[in-house]
C-alpha cells in the first residue's frame, strides 16, 4: 500500500511508495533546575528523618513549628531561594500522649490520644472532652496548643464513644493527632477540662544523623546545602559529601560558617583548610532589623540562598543582604584583606551604609594544574557548573540513539554548541568552541571531545588615574 511504513535496511516485496519519518533537528535544551537548597536542622515537630519541600518561608511554621534550628531554612528564604529541601535531623524522641478514661468508678483507660511528631512540642497540647453546646446527640473534642484552639471534632454521644472518637480523628486526618482504643469501658468518655499531653521528647542529635540527612538528600535535586552546625567537624564531612557528589556528576554548593567566638586567626585558617570551589566558608555576621544575631550557621545559611537565588550571571560582589543593619564581627581593612586571601567570604559596610558581601568567593585559594582562579568566584563555579551540566543533561538522553559516526558525532556537537552560543547570548559566557578530541580519535563505542570556553567575570577591581593640574594652560 502506498506510503507504508519502512525499517532501515528493509526491503518490501511489493512495488510501492515506502516512508519512513526521521527527526532531523537537534535535541531539545535540557533545563537545569536552579533556586534550590537542601537544609539540614532540628526542630521540636515534623516529619523526622524524610525529606520536605517548602515553597515558603510560611510552610517552615506550619510543617516544624518555629523551635530547633528552624532559622535555617528561614534564612535560606531570607536569601532568595525559590525553595527548600528540609530534612528534620534526629533519632528516638517520643510522642507526647493524653490517655482518655471512661465514666466507671474505677475508670477504664480507653482512648490514647498521640500527638503525631516526637518532639517537646507535644507537652504544649491539651484537651478537652465536653457535650457539645450546639447538638445535644453529639460531643465534641477540643485539642489546644496553649492557649491556641488547634481543631475541634465531633463524635457521636452514647455508646460506643470511644470507638466513634478514634474513628472520626481518623477520618478527619488530623495534622495534630491520632488516636488509638484502648478499651470500651462503659462506651462512655469522662468529661476533661485542657488535660495536658505529656512525655514529648526532642530526638537525639549525632554526626550519623547528619550523614543520614545528607544520604537523603542524595538522589533530589537542589544546587545548595547549608546545615545547622557551627562543628568543625561537621563542616569537614560536609565538604567529604560535597567532592564526593560533584565527582557523581551532580555539580552542588555546600555553605558553612563559624560564629566569631571563634579567634580571628582559626576561622581563617578553617577556611584555608578547605581550599575548595564547592564549599563557601562564612567568617563573620550580621544583626538584622528584627535585633536577631545572624553568624555562623545562620549567616551561612542566609549566603546559601543568596547563592541559590542568583542567576549563573549574578556576582554576589557587593550584593546587599536584605533586611540587615550591622555587621557582627566587623573586621579592619587588612582583616578584610587576610579574609579574601584565605578564601573566607565577609560582610562589610557599604559605601551607601548597608550590609553587604564584600567579595563573592569561596574557599579556594591555590589553583593547581586543571583549575585555574575562577573557580575561585561563586559566580564563575556556577556559571561552569551551569554549562557542565546543560550539555551533560541534553546529551544523556542521545546516548545509544546515535551512532558513533561522524554524523552522528556531529549531532552531539551541535547540541553542546548550541548551549555555548545561547550561554554566549545570555552574557554568561564570553565565548566557545565545542569539537573532537583531536588526540583521542573515535573508537567502537567511545567518543571524545573537547569545549574550549572563555567564561564571564564581573566588573569588580576598577582602577581610575585622575589627572590634575595647577592652573589650566595659557593659549598665545
Amino acid at each position: 500500500m502506498a506510503g507504508s511504513v519502512f525499517q532501515v535496511g528493509e526491503q518490501r516485496i511489493r512495488p510501492g511508495v515506502y516512508v519512513r519519518v526521521t527527526d532531523v533537528g537537534e535535541p531539545p535544551e535540557a533545563i537545569v533546575p536552579q533556586g534550590t537548597v537542601a537544609a539540614l536542622f532540628r526542630a521540636s515537630w515534623g516529619p523526622l528523618g524524610k525529606v520536605v519541600t517548602m515553597e515558603n518561608a510560611e510552610a517552615i511554621s506550619a510543617l516544624f513549628g518555629d523551635a530547633g534550628t528552624v532559622d535555617v531554612p528561614r534564612e535560606a528564604f531570607r536569601g532568595g531561594c525559590r525553595r527548600v529541601l528540609g530534612f528534620r535531623l534526629g533519632s528516638g524522641g517520643a510522642k507526647a500522649i493524653l490517655t482518655l478514661k471512661d465514666t466507671t468508678a474505677t475508670p477504664v483507660d480507653a482512648v490514647k490520644l498521640e500527638v503525631l511528631y516526637e518532639g517537646v512540642r507535644g507537652n504544649d497540647f491539651s484537651a478537652t472532652v465536653r457535650d457539645s453546646l450546639a447538638d445535644e446527640t453529639k460531643r465534641e473534642l477540643l485539642l489546644y496548643e496553649g492557649v491556641t484552639l488547634r481543631q475541634a471534632i465531633e463524635f457521636t454521644k452514647g455508646a460506643g464513644e470511644p470507638q466513634a472518637l478514634v474513628d472520626v480523628i481518623k477520618a478527619s486526618n488530623s495534622p495534630w493527632i491520632t488516636a488509638t482504643k484502648l478499651a470500651d469501658g462503659d462506651k462512655t468518655l469522662a468529661a476533661v477540662a485542657q488535660a495536658p499531653f505529656t512525655g514529648g521528647e526532642d530526638p537525639t542529635v549525632t554526626g550519623e544523623d547528619y550523614s543520614a540527612g545528607l544520604l537523603a538528600i542524595e538522589a533530589l535535586s537542589w544546587n545548595v546545602l547549608c546545615i545547622d552546625s557551627d562543628d568543625a567537624v561537621t563542616h569537614a564531612v560536609v565538604q567529604t559529601y560535597i567532592d564526593r557528589v560533584r565527582n557523581e556528576g551532580k555539580r552542588v554548593i555546600g555553605v558553612v560558617g563559624e560564629p566569631t567566638d571563634v579567634e580571628l586567626d582559626t576561622r581563617f585558617a578553617n577556611s584555608r583548610a578547605f581550599n575548595d570551589p564547592a564549599v563557601v566558608y562564612v567568617a563573620n555576621g550580621f544583626k538584622g532589623s528584627d535585633g536577631a544575631t545572624r553568624e555562623g550557621y545562620t549567616a551561612a545559611a542566609r549566603v546559601a540562598g543568596m547563592i541559590a537565588g542568583s542567576q549563573v550571571t549574578d556576582s554576589l560582589t557587593h550584593a546587599v543582604v536584605r533586611g540587615a543593619t550591622e555587621i557582627v564581627g566587623a573586621l579592619t581593612n587588612a582583616e578584610i584583606e587576610e579574609a579574601i586571601l584565605s578564601g573566607a567570604l565577609v560582610f562589610t559596610i557599604s559605601a551607601q551604609k548597608q550590609v553587604q558581601i564584600e567579595y563573592g568567593i569561596n574557599t579556594f585559594v591555590t589553583v593547581t594544574a586543571d583549575m585555574d582562579a575562577g573557580w575561585k568566584k561563586i559566580r564563575r563555579v556556577k556559571t561552569r557548573d551551569n554549562l557542565i551540566d546543560r550539555i551533560a543533561f541534553t546529551w544523556d538522553p542521545l546516548i545509544g540513539k546515535v551512532n558513533n559516526s561522524p554524523d552522528g558525532r556531529a549531532t552531539l556537537i551541535a547540541a553542546a554548541q548550541g548551549t555555548i552560543n545561547k550561554m554566549v547570548a545570555e552574557g554568561a559566557l564570553l565565548g566557545g568552541i565545542f569539537e573532537e578530541d583531536a588526540n583521542n580519535p573515535p573508537a567502537g563505542d567511545s567518543a571524545w571531545f573537547i569545549a574550549y570556553v572563555d567564561d564571564l567575570d564581573s566588573a569588580e577591581h576598577v582602577y581610575i588615574t585622575f589627572g590634575f593640574r595647577f592652573a589650566p594652560m595659557e593659549v598665545s
